[in-house]
């Protein structure tokens, strides 16, 4: 099993964090970089839009403090992040570190992600925990989804699920809707194209049956109510699903 002492030892080597205020009071810019990227060597960055509420420590009015000393914090079920440093121009830089919650990793892997250790860098683990602790994936959220009967979580796809709000509601009502199939992989995929109970729902409405990969199709090229009516008005009734998708692609309506 890998040391998350040595994840942790790892997490302090050359990082440096940025917190600048975002478009409205509720959000804020966090960036952060390691290694030398301005060489290339051993550069790992990225950079994401929070909520103050997360974090302890900072203020949208600290940022507008030339000089003030700043230690902000986000602490989570998977560890904690930490942005310590002064603001210029109104916006903070300093040194950043992320400390991962060895109990939270012991209760992934009685949940039966066993992964979360075994055959990999600490550098990957702790990239990993720093992931869940930006996004708040919690034990609860898990449990949550494994007694819904989500089938092929894995510590990656996980990541996917809860960034794009995929719960225990929205996998009950999408079983209920008649979509019982609850692979993880299958809900991200209509998750991330607006795939709901409800647009199921509308779609019948239209007399139609789709499957998950028609779902999903109708949803990307937005094939709705009025699209359907328009092609009815032409005099193209009865068209399926297939053939409505095409007829969007190919810009046929125009």
């Amino acid at each position: 099993m890998i040391s998350l002492g040595a994840a942790t030892a790892m997490a302090g080597n050359s990082q440096n964090c940025w917190i600048t205020a975002g478009r409205d009071d509720g959000k804020f810019s966090f960036s952060w970089q390691r290694g030398e990227c301005k060489s290339g060597d051993n550069c790992s960055e990225g950079d994401s839009t929070m909520s103050w509420s997360r974090w302890t420590g900072v203020t949208p009015a600290d940022l507008q403090r030339e000089g003030a000393a700043i230690d902000a914090r986000l602490k989570a079920e998977a560890g904690e992040m930490r942005c310590v440093g002064t603001v210029h121009n109104s916006e903070m830089h300093g040194a950043y570190s992320f400390t991962p919650n060895e109990e939270f990793v012991r209760q992934m892997e009685a949940l039966g992600f066993p992964n979360q250790t075994a055959q990999q860098t600490p550098q990957k683990l702790n990239d990993r925990l720093q992931g869940y602790t930006m996004l708040d994936v919690t034990i609860e959220w898990v449990k949550a989804m494994k007694d819904a009967g989500v089938q092929g979580m894995t510590p990656e796809n996980i990541t996917g699920l809860r960034a794009l709000g995929v719960d225990a509601k929205y996998v009950h009502g999408m079983a209920a809707a008649g979509y019982p199939e609850l692979d993880a992989g299958k809900l991200t995929g209509m998750k991330a194209v607006g795939v709901s109970p409800e647009k199921v729902q509308q779609i019948r409405a239209m007399g139609y049956s789709p499957t998950q990969e028609e779902l999903i199709q109708m949803s990307v090229v937005k094939i709705d109510a009025a699209f359907v009516e328009r092609m009815k008005a032409r005099g193209l009734k009865n068209l399926t699903i297939a053939q409505l998708v095409k007829i969007k692609v190919f810009k046929l309506d125009e």
